[in-house]
């Protein structure tokens, strides 16, 4: 860590540890915030609208902060040598609960200054003087008298999501980040060193994370920290890198408002302050693509947060094909990705990993043309609509992407598993994988639907398709044909019926679990689903199904097999009785 990281002293370790837990004790959590300003509020929030959860908040404090500005800003307050200020003075009466909520809520999410002594009173003298110090509560007196209180960065209390430990500690079912004031609250165009807070891409990485308990884990862009804060609940040490030596600030006082201590912050791009295996590595890297020329660079802010300085989709490529370098045997990685489809070429990262002992599989979940890519990553940027940088941002991204012949854009997950073999797979002689050796499936799959329900998160369902993808690429046709399966328990199968008709018109089956996937059903395949209890190879049930359907034994069989594969890639059959 560099001296320009500020890295947190033991005091002020402490200090911020007890400012957590002061935010916690007082509601500043998502499940009381939606209590408390109502479940339209919260929602209005999701979609980057402040205007409501302001509003609440202001006729929350409406009286007692024209009480305290009534009375010069200072009633109540004793200001100390260094300019503090404490709301211990009895004259002060105690906030309501509500009260204390929307001080907090208003100043550290909301970014509205208000009067030092009010924010004081909420948080109490200790956290309050604690928040100054750490920068997290800038005193000011913008009118020359009145003291008040504002917060340089947001921050924002997030609930951990189903599949990340918990119970370590009381109150650890949610985190603080701290991070910069966005377009949340601010209509101008961001600054190029802005530190992001959590969004949907990270949000998207919390979730497809694997929760097994691993020794060293790694987060690369670690940003505000969030990815290296929950991999610090299964991991005995993490190491979270950036770029940004501001970003690796705030995340150490997020770390310090967790109480967090096994969280090594290296500054460095990408890979290169790893020095050692890792046995999990996670990444939302800067991958948004952004034209890279000097007309470009005087109308697109270059933010560090989201533009990894090169040109195309370079940086994912780079970074992909060298992660597996810094896994240890049998080490894992989840990575987020943006990369370009042209009219010649459609390869994506499961092309690129070069490694014999790595297997890679490829989740596209969304293709963007050009034009609907730019318009995206131009409004985050807080460029205003129809203006004339709007216009020439939109022309240089444009060209930029018409220079290389770009046709789409994907948004994927790239998930690496390196084999846990103590020596390489190959002999150095023949050049042949040992006959034990865990083969290397390299897969890319887009599947567009909506995440179903997964009580046991995500990530959980994803190592499941992992391993049943890893079987399959070793397992022949004579194998699988006398293999029994097993239908997953949370399918559920339709059939569509024509009014009046008997017989239905079309069969689909649809996960519960994963990605709500749909598959089409022939009759055939219905009936090897119905019957798949781990019962029945399925050169047996192909036999007993070619006899009812009247078929030929040996061409259904080809036929389920083929289309049985499938099922088991996507995780909806599984090999065995269990």
């Amino acid at each position: 860590m560099t001296d320009q990281t500020r890295e947190l002293t033991d005091a002020q370790f402490a200090a911020a540890e007890a400012l957590g837990a002061r935010l916690y004790a007082a509601g500043y959590t998502e499940p009381y915030l939606r209590q408390f300003w109502g479940g339209p509020v919260s929602d209005a929030l999701a979609r980057n609208n402040s205007a409501p959860a302001l509003h609440h908040c202001r006729r929350v404090l409406d009286e007692r902060v024209r009480e305290v500005l009534g009375a010069g800003g200072t009633a109540g307050i004793r200001v100390t040598a260094d300019t503090g200020v404490t709301a211990s003075d009895p004259q002060f009466p105690e906030l309501s609960a509500e009260e204390r909520l929307a001080a907090i809520a208003v100043t550290f999410w909301l970014k509205e200054a208000l009067p030092a002594v009010v924010l004081a009173a909420a948080l109490g003298d200790d956290s309050y003087a604690a928040a100054r110090d750490l920068g997290l509560v800038e005193e000011v007196r913008p009118d020359g008298v009145n003291l008040r209180a504002r917060a340089p960065f947001a921050l924002t209390p997030y609930d951990l999501p189903v599949g990340v430990p918990r119970g370590l500690r009381p109150g650890d079912e949610n985190l603080y980040l701290v991070a910069d004031h966005g377009t949340l609250t601010s209509p101008e165009v961001l600054d190029g060193d802005f530190v992001l807070g959590l969004g949907g891409a990270g949000r998207t990485l919390v979730t497809l994370t694997p929760r097994e308990h691993v020794s060293v884990a790694c987060d690369i862009g670690t940003g505000c920290g969030i990815q290296a804060l929950l991999l610090a609940r299964h991991a005995d040490r993490v190491i979270a890198t950036d770029i940004s030596a501001r970003a690796l600030h705030l995340t150490a006082l997020s770390a310090g408002l967790a109480g967090v201590r096994t969280i090594e912050l290296r500054q460095g791009s990408l890979l290169d302050p790893i020095d050692e295996p890792v046995d999990l590595l996670v990444s939302n890297p800067p991958f948004v693509i952004t034209p890279r020329t000097t007309a470009a660079e005087a109308v697109i802010p270059d933010f560090e947060y989201r533009d990894g300085g090169m040109s195309g989709d370079r940086l994912v490529r780079e970074l992909f094909a060298a992660v597996p370098g810094v896994l240890a045997p049998g080490g894992r990685a989840v990575c987020l990705g943006n990369w370009e489809t042209t009219a010649d070429s459609a390869d994506g990262p499961e092309v690129w990993v070069e490694d014999p002992e790595t297997s890679v599989l490829v989740i596209e979940r969304e293709a963007l043309d050009p034009v609907a890519y730019a318009e995206t990553w131009i409004r985050d940027g807080g460029i205003p609509r129809a203006s004339a940088d709007w216009d020439a941002a939109t022309a240089e991204w444009l060209d930029d992407f018409a220079s290389r012949n770009v046709t789409g854009i994907v948004f994927g997950y790239v998930l690496l598993h390196r084999a846990d073999n103590d020596s390489s797979s190959l002999s150095p002689a023949e050049a042949e994988p040992r006959p034990d050796a865990r083969p290397a499936v390299r897969e890319r799959v887009r599947i567009t639907s909506a995440t179903a329900t997964n009580p046991h998160g995500i990530s959980a369902f994803l190592t499941t398709v992992e391993a049943l993808r890893t079987w399959l690429a070793a397992t022949g046709d004579e194998e699988f044909a006398t293999t029994a399966f097993t239908r997953s328990p949370d399918l559920v199968e339709h059939r569509h019926h024509v009014p009046g008709e008997s017989d239905p018109s079309s069969i689909t089956l649809e996960q519960g679990i994963g990605f709500g996937q749909v598959f089409d059903l022939d009759t055939a395949l219905a009936g090897f689903v119905s019957v798949a209890d781990g019962t029945l190879t399925l050169r047996q049930t192909a036999a007993a199904l070619a006899q009812l359907l009247d078929v030929d034994p040996t061409a259904l069989e080809a036929q389920l097999t083929a289309q049985v594969r499938t099922l088991v890639a996507a995780g909806a059959l599984l090999p065995g009785d269990s």
